[in-house]
């Protein structure tokens, strides 16, 4: 099986959305989706302007790793410790079962690229 990769990073995001109840709603806690919603913010505001990563070094130090205090360690916290908890069971369970992994991969897997 041939591996169809893709620059459509939304397609690849919202795959399998189609099954989610319009309508449902959940409740979370304000703080945590604060957190949530700042870490996107902090992405957009260093990704919108390409003066911000002129280099790569821009973006490691941007990124820099789950230990340190920067872009990385906002994303895995944002994740793994505010949102895991505001997605309802059978949503996990979906994502275990794989109902939300799309057939296409992401073009920066490409080796060849």
């Amino acid at each position: 099986m041939s591996k169809e990769y893709t620059t459509n990073l939304v397609e690849i995001a919202t795959h399998g959305f189609e099954a989610i109840d319009p309508n449902e709603t959940v409740e979370v806690n304000l703080k945590d989706l604060m957190y949530v919603f700042s870490t996107l913010q902090e992405y957009q505001r260093f990704f919108h302007q390409p003066l911000h990563y002129q280099s790569l070094e821009d973006v490691e130090q941007f990124l820099g790793s789950v230990d340190d205090t920067a872009g990385f360690k906002l994303l895995h916290t944002a994740i793994h410790e505010k949102m895991r908890d505001m997605l309802p069971k059978h949503i996990n369970d979906k994502y275990g079962e794989g109902d939300f992994d799309s057939p296409k991969i992401p073009f920066y897997y490409n080796t060849n690229r």
